[in-house]
């Protein structure tokens, strides 16, 4: 039987009548009648507003995600940081909740707030129980459409900010990642630090938070995503009520850029106050919506995804070289990255790199076998299955993916992942891991070659 998507179940009228866009599309593959992402609805308001609503009724949760496709990628490189700062500040205060009330309001109900910040989106939830739904959706639109950036409250959260740079600069883990990141995707828009640099945060200021506003946070950017115990027509017809005075505009398109190929090994070093040696492997791919994206997924599960991967087995458990690896494909809406990583005490980084390289050369000649497959893709969507297992988790997938593309992308994701063959494997990984052509980062020890 032919099963009907669940936003093609929408009657016309109830779209003519909240005078708002239904979204309707056919699954481009079979999806999973028992997936916790399905069913939902999604429509366009008519100030270009997405707004995506999944009930769930098993408890009196829910989640309020609001998706604003700006991030690091966005900035102009004399505001670095910007993003990530103007999200430390939207919770600040408004006209109508002066600094502190915010979250007073939504912790007072027994309910939670937060906010992340990413090179392709920033992002806004709350959590309540779901009878102070109105407050959770009349709170977040407050904050997005009416904060004032308080002046004082600037400072503070500047010096919050610069703390949190210094954090992430002495933590190894992190200075590798940005370290590999800004050499993989460099002389792009990915290649822009999310918490920009000491020189371009002191720059910032209250109309440069007001500049920022009002160039990307209008409704035709957004997304509100609403997950729980709730009655969707009714959140529909609240949103509708509460953004009625959000005009839409036209948003800066991101300047046209290419993803780079490398055909030379690149290294980039640091030494620090550690104790052993931290790695890390990247090789440029393609973005998440990508054909390819489903493939490189389950290499990466095959290559470094667990116990049972290669890498583990290999370098910790039969040579005793490493005290981690992993591998695995981080992607983002325009541009994607492999990464290997490793931590090891006492092997060098010439023969650590070689044993890498070495492994890679392998899978290219020789591919995978069924039984790896086979465990690959069941990793794959456990780990998808994991990540979806509270409503918060849910609205955050659904407006990650929503904002990137299409929400739909995240229901298709695990037989995307299924329809994945050796022959698939094979070939991404001649495409995208070249031995010869890849970034290593290392943080090494003080001292220490």
């Amino acid at each position: 039987m032919k099963r009907t998507s669940p936003i093609q179940r929408l009657p016309l009228l109830l779209s003519l009548i909240l005078g708002v866009i239904v979204v309707t599309a056919a699954p481009v593959l079979a999806v999973r009648p028992d997936s916790p992402l399905i069913p939902y609805t999604k429509v366009v308001l008519d100030n270009g507003l997405t707004v995506v609503v999944k009930e769930v009724h098993s408890a009196p949760i829910v989640a309020v995600d609001i998706w604003v496709a700006t991030g690091a990628k966005n900035e102009d490189p004399k505001d670095s940081g910007i993003s990530h700062f103007f999200e430390h500040m939207l919770f600040k205060g408004t006209e109508r909740r002066k600094v502190g009330e915010i979250a007073k309001a939504i912790q007072s109900v027994g309910g939670y707030l937060n906010a992340m910040t990413s090179l392709d989106t920033t992002h806004y939830f709350v959590v309540v129980p779901s009878e102070y739904i109105d407050l959770a959706l009349d709170v977040e639109a407050d904050a997005i459409m009416n904060s004032t950036f308080d002046p004082a409250e600037i400072e503070r959260e500047r010096n919050v900010i610069l703390e949190e740079r210094r954090l992430v600069e002495d933590n190894p883990q992190s200075k590798l990642g940005w370290m590999v990141y800004q050499a993989v995707f460099a002389g792009t828009p990915y290649a822009n630090d999310v918490l920009g640099t000491p020189e371009t945060l002191a720059n910032i200021s209250r109309e440069t938070f007001l500049r920022y506003h009002e160039k990307y946070y209008v409704p035709n950017n957004m997304v509100v995503v609403v997950v729980g115990d709730v009655d969707t027509w009714q959140v529909i017809q609240q949103v509708k009520k509460l953004f009625s005075g959000f005009k839409p505009r036209e948003v800066p398109p991101l300047p046209a850029f290419q993803v780079p190929g490398l055909k030379e090994i690149k290294r980039v070093e640091a030494e620090k106050q550690v104790d052993q040696t931290y790695l890390y492997f990247g090789f440029p791919g393609p973005s998440k919506t990508a054909k390819d994206s489903a493939a490189l997924t389950v290499l990466g599960a095959i290559l470094g995804g667990g116990r049972s991967s290669r890498l583990y087995q290999d370098l910790r458990e039969n040579k005793k070289l490493v005290n981690t690896v992993a591998a695995g494909h981080q992607a983002y809406q325009d541009i994607g990255m492999f990464v290997v990583y490793a931590q090891t005490k006492d092997t060098g980084v010439s023969t650590l790199e070689e044993e890498v390289r070495s492994a890679i050369r392998r899978i290219r000649n020789e591919g995978v076998t069924e039984e790896e497959l086979s465990r690959a893709k069941a990793m794959a969507r456990s780990s998808f299955a994991f990540a979806s297992e509270s409503n918060a988790a849910i609205a955050s997938i659904l407006g990650e993916f929503e904002v990137s593309g299409s929400a739909e992308d995240a229901t298709e994701y695990e037989a995307r992942i299924q329809e994945v063959t050796k022959e698939d494997v094979l070939r991404v990984a001649r495409e995208y891991l070249n031995p010869d052509g890849y970034v290593l980062a290392v943080v090494r020890p003080q001292g220490v070659k």
